[in-house]
């Protein structure tokens, strides 16, 4: 166990060694594109688990403990997409009150094309 920490370490030490020319605001972006790729990604995937609750709840019939099993699925997935889309919020409600970033973030596509009234 120990070896295999400093050997970690050891091969961290460059990351370590030039995390010291960044600032607060190069990581704080850089946590912001991290999470601006990961919470899609997570979010499908809950998607995915619930839509496999409600397939396990239809596919249940009458065994109440199967139905049980498959609704607590779909609550679980329901909890992680709030506390993962809390998470996403959080972190642009903090980038935007500091003011760091202002590239990062969910980009809308331009409305060419359409009017606005």
């Amino acid at each position: 166990m120990k070896k295999a920490l400093i050997a970690g370490l050891a091969y961290a030490l460059p990351v370590l060694a030039l995390a010291q020319t960044g600032t607060l605001e190069t990581a704080v972006v850089t946590v912001g594109r991290i999470i601006n790729l990961i919470i899609p990604i997570i979010g499908a995937l809950l998607v995915i688990y619930f839509l496999y609750g409600v397939v396990g709840y239809v596919n249940a019939g009458g065994d109440e403990e199967k139905r049980g099993a498959a609704r607590n699925t779909m609550i679980y997935a329901v909890i992680g997409m709030f506390v993962a889309f809390s998470i996403f919020g959080l972190i642009q409600l903090l980038r935007r009150s500091f003011g760091v970033g202002q590239d990062v973030g969910l980009t809308l596509p331009a409305q060419s094309g359409f009017v606005n009234f």
